[in-house]
């Protein structure tokens, strides 16, 4: 494979696709720095996750393990950060791992669009029963909408036993909202019910996300 090194603006036209709905800043902060970028467009985050391979231009989702956020990356800028709960087990794309994968994914489907906010998704169908805050409950539960990720480097994230759209990781609320900003999952990114209400609206399908893990 051919790997080039470049500045993040070659990273640019693989991150036009997504574009992110306009959100009421509360961080606003630039992001800047160099990127591998593969041959066929998709930068490489096999060898290295550090956090400056992210976004210079574009827009798109990052999530931070070692910080436990989920940010929103709209031309180049941080518009929004989230709270959010990353694998317990850490980071891997071990199929039964139990591990949050690293490296670029993409919103490969959304689920739940109109569904009250604590809506209880099992799998990924929403049957009618609403969790209500302050409910306790040992159940890990999928709550209000439901991101899923399709990874997109084959071999690391993508296909074999290292699929993350096989694996079923989401993007999702959870009733464990103690957690939240603590590595916590099964090897989803948790959120509260509202905030990813509030994510769900603003990112299409298609939208390019990056975990990494600083």
């Amino acid at each position: 494979m051919i790997v080039i090194v470049a500045c993040l603006i070659a990273a640019v036209a693989v991150l036009r696709s997504c574009a992110v709905s306009p959100l009421q800043p509360n961080r606003v902060t630039p992001v800047a720095a160099e990127v591998v970028v593969e041959a066929n467009g998709v930068p490489d985050t096999s060898q290295s996750h550090d956090p400056s391979a992210c976004f210079k231009q574009g827009s798109g989702l990052w999530i931070r393990v070692a910080t436990q956020e989920l940010q929103v990356i709209r031309d180049g800028q941080v518009v929004r950060t989230y709270r959010c709960s990353t694998a317990a087990k850490g980071v891997g794309s071990q199929r039964d791992s139990e591990k949050t994968p690293l490296g670029w994914h993409e919103i490969g489907a959304k689920i739940g669009d109109g569904a009250p906010a604590g809506a209880i998704f099992e799998e990924r169908r929403y049957k009618g029963h609403v969790w209500q805050p302050g409910e306790r409950t040992n159940a890990d539960l999928v709550l209000s909408r439901v991101l899923r990720l399709r990874g997109l480097q084959n071999g690391y994230n993508r296909g074999g036993n290292v699929d993350s759209w096989d694996r079923c990781i989401y993007i999702h609320g959870t009733n464990d909202l103690e957690e939240l900003g603590r590595p916590s999952s099964h090897g989803c990114i948790r959120l509260s019910p509202t905030d990813v209400i509030e994510l769900f609206n603003s990112v299409p399908v298609g939208c390019r996300v990056l975990i990494t893990e600083q």
